[in-house]
């Protein structure tokens, strides 16, 4: 194989895994990075995984009936790691405040911007 070809097949392979990386982070088609929305509600579960965690967290009604339950993702668990955030910073049952970038949809979900335990605040990058 000559050195050119070589180049073409490199830069050929080069682009077509950075289309896949930019449609998987497309976080600007899910969710509306120009709104924050605070949520403060109790954990209902912690998934701590690849390629990125999320959490689901009840959040009561505005109008005081009832709760409406939000899924919530966030960094990647190597971004949350270097934080000191793990699998166990939280636990089912605690209360939470998330800044949280609200899906464009409509639907109860959203992307954590940052995460108020309380005692510790996590910030989170979109990764």
């Amino acid at each position: 194989m000559s050195t050119r070809t070589a180049r073409l097949v490199v830069l050929c392979g080069f682009l077509m895994a950075s289309v896949g990386l930019y449609a998987h982070h497309a976080v600007a088609g899910v969710y509306d990075l120009n709104k924050e929305v605070v949520l403060q509600g109790r954990l209902k579960k912690l998934n701590f995984t690849n390629p990125h965690a999320s959490i689901e967290l009840t959040v009561p009604n505005k109008d005081g009936k009832g709760a409406t339950d939000w899924v919530l993702t966030t960094a990647s668990v190597q971004n949350l790691t270097r934080q000191g955030f793990n699998k166990t910073s939280i636990k089912p049952g605690d209360i939470l405040k998330a800044t949280i970038l609200p899906a464009r949809n409509g639907n109860p979900a959203g992307f954590i911007r940052s995460l108020d335990l309380g005692d510790k605040e996590f910030k989170f990058e979109i990764d």
